[in-house]
């Protein structure tokens, strides 16, 4: 799920940087104010100079006070928040001259003699000046060290997020990842696609809890499901038994996954394994609009990874068309401002978008609207729509569960 380098860019109307290609993993990437740019720092530069300037002039118009001759200080402090230290450095020292000008310039206030005004006026407006500047230098250095975290998260992202192929044999695939913890860019979810040519199979899941330890579960399990997806012969089931015993091996006492596990079958089967996690939806063919969001539930549901889940997998139809929506609770539980959940019945319109990448990127702006941008679990997403033939009368069918 490593990113397609080759695009990058922001999402249109998202506010969020983000890196993307065709079937890979979207990821967020936030942090504190970063310098301007080109352009908008010369603008920001000028409008705080002539900011500057203008208080002078105005200042030297009036003729007295020490306040608005500190006022002159207001200007540097605000480029720290956005400038460079040179940049700032610069603008403290043209405030600093013009309110040694300004002081100059004036008559001695009754009872003050002229050095004590010089001294008064000045050292004033040097301390916030000096603030202002390292303020910025402060700011430049933790951004040089979110620069070196970020590095480490890519080479972590690179390892935990495999890219995802736009299509397997059988289906059409769009993903997405969305890290609470932006400056981490991966989180405890977990989603992992293996393009078998025979039977695509995936995983989905959640870790308990946040931080290093979640993001390490979510790498045992999926290097787990690669390898045993590597193995001739094995089941969805076995293989879902393989992922659970080395999650057991790696877990502390109270952590645990919950997850999906899918494999499509080109005839027109999907099987599920699900284990404590939340059912995908599926979104009958275009063909049939008055239909709804189904949920795929199984016979029975099994406790999360790591918990002796009792794994039992359950078979379910799919025709060309029928799309199918796997996602983390971070998607489900997200709520707005008023605590309202969000809710895929309202996004049926973008989910039947015709391009599925179009889709996913729809369902994502949707979700991040609804939160107003703030996110509080991370949030994996895989759409999968179904190509393949429907399996044929002759063709030998397994039991087969009914959407709910």
């Amino acid at each position: 799920m490593r990113p397609d380098t080759r695009s990058a860019g922001r999402r249109p109307g998202s506010g969020l940087t983000t890196r993307f290609g065709a079937g890979g993993v979207a990821l967020h990437a936030s942090g504190p104010a970063q310098p301007a740019p080109g352009r908008t720092q010369r603008l920001i530069t000028l409008v705080l100079l002539v900011a500057i300037t203008g208080v002078a002039g105005a200042q030297y118009l009036m003729g007295h006070g020490l306040i608005p001759v500190a006022w002159l200080a207001v200007g540097p402090l605000l480029a720290s928040l956005v400038l460079s230290p040179k940049v700032t450095a610069a603008l403290a020292g043209w405030a600093l001259l013009l309110g040694i000008g300004l002081v100059l310039l004036q008559p001695s206030l009754p009872g003050l003699p002229r050095p004590g005004l010089v001294v008064s006026h000045v050292s004033a407006l040097l301390l916030l000046a000096g603030f202002a500047v390292a303020n910025a230098v402060l700011r430049d250095v933790a951004q040089r060290r979110l620069g070196q975290v970020r590095a480490v998260a890519r080479v972590a992202q690179s390892a935990l997020l495999r890219e995802v192929p736009a299509a397997v044999t059988a289906g059409r695939l769009a993903s997405r990842y969305v890290s609470a913890a932006a400056e981490a860019q991966v989180g405890g979810d977990l989603l992992e696609v293996v393009p078998d040519e025979a039977h695509p199979r995936w995983l989905i899941g959640d870790t308990r809890g946040k931080g290093l330890s979640a993001v390490r579960l979510a790498s045992v399990a999926t290097t787990s499901f690669r390898d045993a997806c590597a193995q001739p012969g094995l089941s969805l089931a076995e293989i879902a038994r393989v992922v659970d015993r080395s999650v057991t091996r790696a877990a502390g006492d109270e952590d645990f996954v919950t997850a999906v596990f899918a494999e499509l079958d080109p005839r027109g089967w999907l099987q599920l394994v699900i284990c404590g996690h939340p059912p995908p939806m599926l979104l009958p063919a275009s063909g049939e609009r008055a239909s709804g969001l189904r949920a795929l539930s199984p016979g029975a549901y099994a406790t999360p990874l790591g918990l002796r889940p009792d794994i039992q997998p359950t078979t379910f139809a799919v025709s060309p068309g029928d799309r199918l929506v796997f996602c983390t609770d971070g998607l489900l539980e997200a709520r707005d401002r008023a605590g309202r959940f969000f809710r895929l019945e309202d996004a049926l319109d973008t989910l039947r978008e015709p391009d599925l990448q179009t889709a996913a990127d729809g369902l994502l702006a949707r979700l991040l609207t609804h939160t107003g941008r703030r996110l509080d679990d991370d949030v994996a997403l895989l759409l999968m729509e179904a190509t393949a033939t429907p399996a044929t009368p002759a063709a030998p069918r397994p039991a087969l569960a009914h959407a709910s």
